[in-house]
């Protein structure tokens, strides 16, 4: 169960933007590069879908004019809207592909309708999707059933995005915790230095209640948990994943993205916690696989 946690508070950064991906280890990945003739930066999910291709696309990804998106998928028992169906074929990551591929405003894409206009498949994918404009300071919250709303508006700097649907009134745990730690974390961050600052988002990445020996199903961990230590799942086990693949789910990679106040500059960090089966025992946030850190310096806007 993938989370996202994002504020517009800081005083020396736009946005701080804090994604864990949930997912198996086995899933076939690249870690963050420049990508589309070095326009987009982000990780690649390599992974083949259900027709033996592979859609390259991303789960959280910026772009040289500013546009951000993450995309998490969406767990529910709604019945689907009329002329839209769950799609085998599908892949979630396509949707923040397509708008960070674009060079076409973000007041084309800032709503629903308007994204779903653009890229009808979006109706079709059980998702969460966090879009945004990081140049004017506009983002939007939206599920594919529907919802959309502007989220880090002067009324409230601070989002944070799980499984569920947009705007529930039912938070899961995991959501309240991440609201209370993201808080803290702006408060407690006004002095510190950036790489100061990216350490403390990545303890709250790595945040967890409970492991894998509690006595509490593999759900509920995956609903407590901000961080999801690694578990053994199988088809048959319900953590939200598209397919199974391999033997260990959990939080394999962690992304902070930092927007300067000051300058065109996005500062971009993922560390690589998991690629495979045989890192489950070896790897975790205290001792992570790799990281990798960039500076992507924004295009002005004629």
């Amino acid at each position: 169960m993938c989370i996202l946690l994002a504020s517009s508070a800081h005083p020396r950064y736009s946005l701080i933007l804090i994604s864990n991906r949930d997912e198996f280890y086995e899933r076939e990945t690249q870690h963050t590069t420049l990508d589309k003739d070095e326009f987009i930066l982000c990780p690649i999910d390599l992974a083949l879908n259900s027709e033996g291709t592979s859609k390259r696309g991303t789960w959280c990804g910026v772009n040289k004019d500013g546009k951000i998106s993450v995309v998490l998928n969406l767990r529910h028992n709604r019945p689907r809207q009329a002329g839209s169906s769950a799609n085998p074929v599908f892949s979630r990551g396509s949707v923040p592909m397509k708008f960070l591929s674009e060079r076409t405003p973000f007041s084309e894409w800032d709503t629903f309708e308007k994204f779903a206009h653009k890229f009808p498949a979006l109706r079709n994918g059980d998702l969460n999707l966090f879009v945004g404009d990081c140049k004017a300071g506009k983002f939007t919250a939206m599920d594919s059933f529907g919802l959309s709303m502007p989220v880090l508006t002067s009324e409230n700097r601070s989002f944070v995005m799980s499984n569920d649907f947009v705007g529930s009134s039912e938070k899961w745990p995991k959501v309240k915790t991440a609201e209370t730690l993201l808080l803290q974390l702006v408060r407690n961050s006004t002095t510190a230095t950036e790489d100061q600052l990216i350490e403390q988002c990545l303890q709250i990445a790595s945040y967890s209640e409970c492991d894998e020996s509690s006595a509490i199903s593999k759900e509920q961990l995956t609903t407590r948990n901000i961080f999801v230590p690694p578990l053994s799942a199988n088809s048959k086990t319900n953590v939200g994943a598209t397919l199974a693949c391999g033997r260990y789910y959990g939080t394999r990679s962690q992304i902070v993205v930092l927007v300067s106040r000051t300058e065109p500059v996005v500062t971009f960090v993922e560390q690589v916690l998991h690629d495979s089966d045989s890192d489950a025992t070896t790897f975790s946030p205290s001792n992570p696989k790799q990281r990798v850190k960039f500076k992507l310096n924004l295009e002005s806007r004629l």
